[in-house]
């Protein structure tokens, strides 16, 4: 049952594409840690094949856009707003 629910919420997240989102923010997480995420990050939505994070200042947006590479999915561009 488990094994069930778990491949259909994998299957969801990969129709809707949030494992790249969730992807993304794993990455922001192990090069910034967890508090820059809660306190810079407004928001991290997906939109036409291009991840947007929107920041709260422009030393967060200056931040990310340094580990920018490290941080892009396959076949995905990310903006920072």
């Amino acid at each position: 049952m488990q094994t069930t629910i778990k491949k259909i919420v994998d299957e969801f997240f990969k129709e809707t594409k949030l494992d790249k989102i969730q992807e993304t923010e794993e990455k922001i997480i192990k090069q910034l840690g967890k508090e820059f995420l809660d306190k810079n990050i407004k928001e991290i939505k997906l939109k036409n094949n291009k991840i947007i994070i929107q920041t709260n200042t422009i030393e967060a947006k200056t931040e990310i856009n340094l580990f920018k590479k490290g941080l892009t999915p396959q076949n995905t561009t990310i903006i920072i707003l």
